[in-house]
């Protein structure tokens, strides 16, 4: 519709846009080819009651959109509708709209390709099946092939009255569509939004990814079949050999409509979901570099004592030494041990303050989901209090195994606390010779 639109001189170097009432294919496609020649912006009218999944894709492409209120889906002649409002925009000085409802070049496209196209593959078809929209799929591809085969039968297939499927139409609302697909069509079905969305998924779970207006071609096309056996007709659609070979077009993916086909479908359609606990819980990114060996943490903690390596063994540490240790932490080092008060009490880093998060134990969370969930609100409500005073500070979590303190670090991570990991738990850093100290009995 471009190329003959620029050969007619009706898209030159003046025109600064270019608008469509569509929200699927016709669109995109012109907004690529318009890109692609050099042309202008492409604007999209589409109904207000388009997904927001759709709009975002839309606007993926670069598409600028233009909403309209009232039905969903218009009739060309509704002067209060879209695409009513695109042709009268078209005129414009500076715009132009291509017109798919009414354009010829809209069917032409068919009769030069996809009609010639599904004959060379299938060449003794005896039934063509598509969903009717613009009319453009139907009248051109039909029509070519009732050239080549005049014995086949062109089934037409819309969308039930009052129902929606992206694309298709119900019959009432393409009665004044200027393309003559009237004369092309032996047959027509009218099919539901849910059978076309479960036959859609149907297919894609056989490997062809398709749509919903792909489900309500196969989906008409089976209802078809099935009254002209009902009807003692279907052999009459037989080729020479016995078989009747028919084809469907697809021109649709179903990945911007998924929410749709679980609104639409019965839950039993789908397979469940396991660990549902989860969905809620442990929502935060997790970073591969926050687990430090004791070595790292050491030096991250204590970058006063000027080793280079921790001690191997506390013993060559003096007495001296070790009573000013806790005062060394940097400034901007803190230390959260989220062992028991027990465990604390008896052995922990110097200048550590005890949180203590009980809700897993010494176990990994990451193998039991509930308990996952459990320790991820906890930490949470826990440690969050925490962080508007850690902002400036690198945090050391520390527990019985990493990864307790890994969902901790993902917690505070999020709150923007440069939060650390000690690698292996508490008794890695024991048995890497490194100092602990304990909090004195009282008497």
């Amino acid at each position: 519709m471009l190329i003959r639109a620029s050969e007619a001189g009706k898209i030159d170097d003046s025109t600064e846009r270019i608008v469509e009432y569509s929200s699927g294919n016709t669109v995109i496609s012109l907004g690529i080819v318009s890109k692609i020649m050099g042309g202008p912006q492409v604007g999209a009218y589409i109904s207000n009651k388009t997904s927001p999944q759709k709009m975002e894709l839309l606007r993926f492409f670069g598409l600028d959109l233009t909403l309209f209120g009232g039905p969903a889906q218009v009739e060309p002649a509704d002067v209060n509708g879209g695409i009513h409002a695109a042709i009268q925009d078209g005129m414009r000085p500076g715009w132009y709209n291509p017109g798919q409802y009414s354009s010829p070049q809209n069917s032409e496209a068919h009769v030069r390709w996809t009609g010639p196209q599904i004959h060379a593959q299938l060449p003794k078809i005896n039934i063509f099946a598509a969903a009717v929209g613009t009319s453009g799929t139907m009248t051109g591809t039909g029509s070519y092939l009732k050239s080549v085969r005049p014995d086949m039968i062109n089934l037409g297939v819309f969308t039930a009255p009052g129902d929606r499927v992206p694309g298709p139409r119900p019959i009432d609302l393409v009665q004044t569509v200027d393309l003559p697909w009237q004369e092309v069509i032996d047959a027509s079905e009218h099919v539901s939004s849910k059978d076309s969305y479960r036959v859609s998924l149907e297919l894609c779970r056989q490997g062809l990814l398709v749509g919903p207006s792909s489900g309500l071609s196969l989906m008409g096309l089976y209802q078809y079949l099935e009254k002209m056996k009902k009807s003692g007709e279907l052999d009459s659609l037989r080729a020479d050999d016995g078989n009747i070979y028919c084809a469907f077009i697809c021109c649709d993916q179903p990945y911007q409509y998924i929410s749709d086909y679980f609104t639409k479908l019965e839950p039993s359609c789908f397979p469940p979901i396991y660990n549902t606990e989860l969905l809620d819980r442990d929502l935060y990114p997790y970073g591969v570099d926050w687990i430090l060996s004791p070595t790292d943490a050491f030096r991250l903690l204590y970058p006063a004592h000027g080793l280079q390596t921790p001690p191997a063994e506390p013993t060559e540490l003096d007495d001296e030494f070790k009573s000013v240790r806790e005062p060394l932490i940097h400034a901007h080092a803190a230390i959260f041990d989220l062992r028991s008060q027990t465990d604390y009490t008896s052995a922990h880093v110097p200048g550590s303050k005890n949180v203590e998060i009980l809700c897993a134990g010494n176990k990994n969370p990451f193998k039991n989901p509930k308990m996952l969930a459990d320790l991820w609100e906890v930490l949470r409500q826990t440690l969050v209090p925490h962080a508007k005073d850690m902002s400036d500070k690198s945090v050391l979590l520390i527990s019985y195994n990493e990864e307790i303190a890994y969902v901790g670090c993902s917690v505070l991570r999020k709150e923007g606390v440069k939060a650390f990991a000690l690698g292996g738990g508490f008794d890695k850093w024991k048995e890497a010779g490194l100092d602990v100290a304990t909090v004195p009995m009282r008497h």
